[in-house]
């Protein structure tokens, strides 16, 4: 027998690893792509979403400032969304926010909020330096807002239901509202 038919058998095995190997990089670079695509956007949809939330409280306060022109009044809301009332229906009485106090000093802030927040100066644009200035201004907005919501005194206490939670006997932490309904 020829020693070339087992060395022919024994590189069999090789090839089938290499070809094995092969096959599973394209693969993982694919699946690598199509991850990274789909977690890229559910990122960048998070973030949009939490700058396009800040946008709308800035608009919110701005309107509520007596020193800038009221953007959208209410007189303008029942107009435009209700054109084809019948005579005997009555307009909603639309109940407004109270003003805020007329601080120049809150106004610089409002301001500084709105300009971070507003989408249509925001680069969209999937390059580092694009994505950077996305966060910076994203970062920068949420600390606007969160000196905007304490001198309003709108601030949110991050330690809500901290008093509801307990840890029980394993040491697990768990909802003492939920405890008190075990039987």
């Amino acid at each position: 027998m020829p020693s070339s038919t087992f060395d022919e058998i024994l590189d069999l095995e090789e090839k089938f690893y290499d070809d094995g190997y092969q096959q599973g990089l394209a693969d993982g670079v694919k699946a690598g792509r199509i991850e990274g695509r789909t977690f890229g956007l559910e990122k960048g949809f998070e973030k949009y979403l939490e700058s396009g939330k800040l946008h709308g409280k800035s608009l919110v306060w701005v309107n509520r400032m007596p020193c800038f022109p009221a953007k959208f009044s209410a007189q303008d809301a029942n107009q435009q969304s209700k054109p084809d009332l019948p005579a005997n229906d009555q307009p909603q009485k639309l109940e407004k926010l109270p003003s805020l106090p007329d601080n120049q000093r809150l106004a610089k802030h409002l301001k500084v909020l709105y300009a971070l927040a507003e989408s249509e100066s925001l680069s969209t644009e999937n390059t580092e330096e694009a994505v950077s200035d996305f966060d910076d201004r994203l970062k920068r907005a949420q600390a606007k807002a969160k000196i905007v919501e304490r001198m309003v005194g709108e601030a949110k206490d991050h330690n809500e239901g901290a008093e509801n939670v307990v840890k029980n006997n394993e040491g697990n932490i768990e909802d003492a509202s939920l405890r008190n309904t075990k039987g």
